[in-house]
């Protein structure tokens, strides 16, 4: 059996506020949006990084529980400290960072979106 990869899904509380956050504050744009039999919207930026967003008390999912995160998102960035502070000049949470890793000799740092769901951001240079 052969597996592929296909977008990450995020549970939203609220659908269509999340949609615009990621739009507006991490620049994807809408791929396909689903709102008939369910509730769903694919993104996609220009460097081909692609996420779903789902309604989560369609999926069953507590709507604002995020105790219970088990995996978290990575992206990666050519400024860390530029992202980050571009991130709060429009409303961002930044978790932590910017930092440098002296021994791996790259940038690191995280970040909520507006429903409180975690992310990490890494430079080019991180192994």
């Amino acid at each position: 059996m052969e597996l592929r990869p296909r977008e990450s899904v995020i549970f939203a509380d609220n659908l269509k506020r999340m949609v615009t956050w990621y739009q507006e504050v991490l620049g994807f744009k809408v791929d396909r949006m689903f709102d008939e039999d369910y509730a769903y919207c694919n993104l996609e930026n220009s460097h081909g990084i692609q996420i779903g967003i789902a309604d989560a008390k369609q999926m069953g999912i507590e709507p604002g529980d995020r105790k219970n995160n088990s995996i978290v998102l990575q992206f990666e960035v050519a400024d860390v400290p530029a992202f980050l502070e571009h991130l709060q000049e429009v409303g961002g949470t930044v978790a932590f960072g910017p930092s440098f890793d002296k021994k791996g000799g790259f940038w690191y740092g995280g970040f909520h979106d507006i429903e409180g769901n975690p992310f990490w951001v890494v430079d080019e240079n991180c192994p």
